[in-house]
């Protein structure tokens, strides 16, 4: 199943931080990402396409998973070499895609 079938996500910037944030459509959902969705599985998934060390924080009452990873931007974001100007905005990507096990 697509990370993206059971959550929606956002992300923003801050300097060479990058914030993705991912908000599960239901309780069932949201504990399935928190099992599945791990520091490490988030950290390869998201090296394959930007550099950054990637922490992992759980917001149960808002069903989400919120990842932040330091040094993602380097200089920031007008200093970056990713095409686009804002293509940290579309990031998140990277979680929605991702193929997890089965409900």
């Amino acid at each position: 199943m697509r990370v993206g079938s059971i959550a929606i996500g956002r992300s923003g910037d801050k300097g060479d931080t990058l914030d993705l944030t991912l908000v599960a459509l239901d309780d069932n959902g949201y504990a399935h990402l928190e099992s599945q969705l791990s520091q490490a599985v988030a950290q390869k998934a998201v090296s394959r396409v930007m550099p950054g060390t990637l922490t992992r924080y759980t917001v149960p009452g808002l069903r989400a998973l919120k990842f932040v990873v330091d040094g993602a931007l380097p200089g920031g974001v007008y200093a970056s070499l990713h095409a686009g100007l804002h293509w940290q905005k579309a990031a998140t990507w990277v979680l929605l895609d991702l193929e997890i096990d089965d409900v």
